[in-house]
C-alpha cells in the first residue's frame, strides 16, 4: 500500500502532461472523406491523382484537419450517388458536400454553420425580354435541367404542375442549347455554372435571375457509423467552421477555386504561360 500514493500521483502527472487535443480526439487520428467527383468549384477529381479530390470543400477541410491535428484523405468514390452510400455505411467518414435532408439526418450528423449556400437560379441569355421576380415567371417558357440534379420534393412538385422541363446531361449542355436557343431558360447551381460557362467561354452570354429559385445550405457531415464520430470533434469541427465562415474563407475558397479550374480546363500551353 505504500506505493499507491506515488503511483497515483504519477498517473495523475501523465494525464496533465499530455496534449489536450490528443486526449479528447482518442479513437481518431485520420478522417476519410469524400464527395460528388463531377462539382467545381467544390469537388472534382486531380487531374495528377485522380484517386482524389481537389476544390473549395476539399481546401477547407483540409484546413480544419490541420487546425486539429489530424490526417485527412479525400477520396474519389464515384458519382454523388455513390460518394452518399459510402458515408452512410461508415466506411467513409465524412461527406464533404453534404445537403440537409430528413433522410440524412437519421444516417449522418451535420456540422454547422454551412460551408456556402447553393442557390440554384434560372439562367437566360444575355439580352432583354425575360420579365422575372419569382419562380412562377418561369411558366411559360421552355427549361432545361440537368437530369441528375435533385432539388426536393416541394420544388419537383411545383416543376411537374407548372414548368416544361427538358433534361440535359450535363451543364455545358445545357449551357450551349440555352445560348444557341435551344431553350429560354437553364436551372442550375449558381457557382458550378459560372465554372461551366468560363470554361467554354460563354460567360458573357448569359445572365442568372433574381431571386434564386432555391437556397439550400452544404454542409460538411459525419456518417453515424463513422468510428471518428464523437461529440469532441463535432464540437471542434463547429468551432473551426464558425471561425472560417466569420473570416470570409469559404467563399475565397470557392472564389480561388474557380480560378484554378478554370486554369486546368485551359491546357498545358495556357496552364505554362501563367
Amino acid at each position: 500500500m505504500r506505493f499507491a500514493f506515488p503511483l497515483k500521483s504519477a498517473l495523475i502527472a501523465l494525464v496533465l502532461a499530455t496534449p489536450i487535443t490528443a486526449t479528447a480526439a482518442g479513437k481518431c487520428d485520420r478522417l476519410v472523406a469524400t464527395g460528388a467527383a463531377d462539382n467545381p468549384p467544390f469537388l472534382w477529381r486531380d487531374p495528377q491523382n485522380p484517386t482524389r479530390l481537389i476544390g473549395a470543400n476539399a481546401d477547407l477541410l483540409g484546413q480544419l484537419a490541420d487546425s486539429l491535428g489530424l490526417k485527412l484523405d479525400l477520396l474519389y468514390t464515384g458519382d454523388a450517388a455513390k460518394a452518399l452510400d459510402e458515408v452512410r455505411s461508415g466506411r467513409v467518414d465524412v461527406l464533404a458536400d453534404a445537403t440537409l435532408t430528413l433522410q440524412r439526418l437519421e444516417e449522418m450528423d451535420f456540422i454547422h454553420p454551412a460551408i456556402v449556400q447553393l442557390q440554384t437560379v434560372a439562367w437566360v441569355r444575355n439580352e432583354p425580354g425575360f420579365f422575372y421576380s419569382s419562380r412562377e415567371d418561369l411558366r411559360g417558357h421552355a427549361g432545361s435541367v440537368v437530369a441528375a440534379s435533385r432539388f426536393g420534393s416541394e420544388f419537383d412538385a411545383f416543376a411537374k404542375a407548372n414548368l416544361q422541363l427538358q433534361r440535359v446531361a450535363d451543364v455545358s449542355q445545357g449551357l450551349q442549347a440555352l445560348v444557341a436557343g435551344g431553350s429560354d431558360y437553364l436551372l442550375h447551381e449558381r457557382y458550378s455554372t459560372i465554372a461551366a460557362a468560363d470554361t467554354l467561354g460563354l460567360l458573357n452570354r448569359i445572365q442568372r435571375l433574381e431571386p434564386p429559385v432555391i437556397s439550400r445550405d452544404m454542409h460538411l457531415a459525419i456518417s453515424h457509423d463513422s468510428a471518428c464520430n464523437d461529440p469532441w470533434l463535432r464540437g471542434q469541427l463547429a468551432r473551426k467552421m464558425t471561425e472560417l465562415r466569420a473570416a470570409g474563407v469559404a467563399r475565397q475558397l470557392v472564389a480561388h477555386n474557380l480560378t484554378v479550374w478554370k486554369n486546368q480546363q485551359s491546357g498545358p500551353t495556357d496552364t505554362s504561360q501563367k
